[in-house]
């Protein structure tokens, strides 16, 4: 019994090991592959739930751009839009990824959200210049905006390559 009390309780359960977090390959250092991994899986994510709501009223089959709707006077074939979505969202991830190279999990997902939210704000200032007609429910856009950069954040600092767990004898 004394041994246990020395030992704690982790050692009560045969086998139980504590997590060891891996840290990322080259901390600081901006990794490429997971920053495209990150935009392509939140561009992939909001292109299914395009306002980053599954209880939107648009769906899959919706011509929609990171979260603006195309306007109906405007002939775009699904399969163009679906393309155009995912290269913003490459664009958008390849930003908010850079800006994550030295945060930790949780402050990634916070800060990719932000990032997201300044998007937004270049998104609307391009937008309210050259396609005014595209302009409209600019709530839903913000929030998909804000959604994106969490997912953003937390893929990217998912995807890191990891340096290899050192092997403890067992």
């Amino acid at each position: 019994m004394a041994e246990r009390k020395r030992l704690g309780y982790s050692k009560v359960i045969r086998g139980f090991e504590q997590i060891h977090y891996m840290e990322p390959e080259s901390e600081g250092h901006f990794q490429w592959s997971a920053a495209i991994g990150a935009g392509l899986i939140a561009g992939v994510i909001l292109l299914l739930v395009p306002h980053g709501s599954p209880w939107s009223s648009l769906s899959f089959f919706s011509a929609v751009i990171m979260g603006r709707q195309v306007p109906p006077g405007i002939s775009m074939p699904l399969p163009l839009v679906c393309v155009a979505h995912l290269a913003l969202a490459e664009i958008y991830g390849l930003i908010i990824s850079r800006f994550l190279v030295n945060a930790t999990q949780a402050r990634a997902v916070f800060t990719g959200a932000i990032l997201g939210l300044v998007l937004y704000m270049v998104n609307f200032s391009v937008v309210s210049t050259l396609w005014q007609s595209w302009r409209g429910n600019e709530v839903a856009v913000l929030f998909t905006h804000g959604v994106f950069g969490l997912i953003v954040g937390g893929a990217y600092r998912g995807l890191l390559k990891r340096k290899s767990a050192a092997v403890t004898p067992g």
